[in-house]
């Protein structure tokens, strides 16, 4: 993260929920993977 006031300021972060049992795991976020899905277009 760059902070408010620089150059490229702001930041990125990218979460998944994970739901773990003994058979492996499965991603539930169901929200498009990669930065080009975060951006807001006015």
């Amino acid at each position: 993260m760059i902070p408010e006031g620089q150059d490229g300021a702001g930041g990125y972060r990218e979460h998944d929920i994970l739901v773990i049992t003994e058979q492996g795991t499965e991603d539930i976020t169901r929200f498009p993977f990669g930065p080009e899905h975060n951006v807001i277009k006015e």
